[in-house]
């Protein structure tokens, strides 16, 4: 996913005529980004369930899909090489 994304922006840098790369994470750093995420993840579901916040539960739920999305990122590229 992350390389399509860069893909998509590098055609539309060439139409632009702009000079503007991304970067490509290793899997180590994406690896790592997933942990932190199901962490944080976890905390703010788990606040926003002992103190009652709707938003505070929603961003940790969101958290956790990311982690999900960067660990299938990551499966994803063992099968690649």
């Amino acid at each position: 996913m992350i390389k399509e994304v860069n893909r998509a922006c590098g055609k539309l840098n060439e139409k632009l005529g702009i000079s503007v790369t991304l970067p490509n994470p290793k899997k180590k750093t994406r690896k790592v980004t997933s942990v932190c995420n199901f962490v944080v993840g976890a905390g703010l579901v788990a606040a926003g369930i002992i103190c009652s916040s709707k938003w505070c539960a929603i961003l940790g739920g969101i958290g956790i899909m990311s982690c999900a999305v960067l660990r299938q990122e990551s499966g994803d590229e063992k099968e690649e090489q």
